[in-house]
């Protein structure tokens, strides 16, 4: 299971990378890609990149916390790309709001957490550094 599960997240990543470029490439006028519409291209690779983080979730199984703060990073893409794929509407414009407070929580969680682990290092490393002395 976690095989064929590894394979679809490599599959889903390149799949990110290249509509990514594509999107990049339609930025610099090299041309959009026959049949493709330029809200799929904006939307394919966060949509891609979302649904392939949420996978890797099933494969790690981390601790109930880390995988909170991941689904939510998750579906902040995939929210994203739905966005994108919006007409502008007062619709898209909440949702466009939700990935903002999703990406703001996140980075929030983040941070805190960041801030919190570099503490506890210090807070060792006082303590193992008087213990020597």
């Amino acid at each position: 299971m976690n095989r064929i599960l590894s394979w679809l997240t490599i599959i889903l990543v390149v799949m990110a990378v290249a509509c990514s470029i594509g999107l990049l490439e339609r930025d610099v006028k090299i041309g959009i890609p026959r049949g493709l519409s330029a809200t799929a291209i904006s939307a394919a690779p966060l949509l891609l990149i979302g649904t392939s983080f949420l996978i890797v979730q099933i494969m790690l199984r981390p601790r109930w916390t880390e995988l909170l703060k991941n689904i939510l990073l998750a579906a902040a893409f995939i929210l994203w790309g739905v966005v994108q794929l919006l007409k502008n509407s007062a619709w898209s414009e909440r949702l466009g709001n939700i990935v903002i407070a999703l990406y703001v929580l996140d980075l929030a969680w983040v941070t805190l957490a960041s801030v919190y682990a570099a503490s506890t290092i210090r807070s060792s490393s006082l303590r193992y550094n008087s213990i020597e002395k």
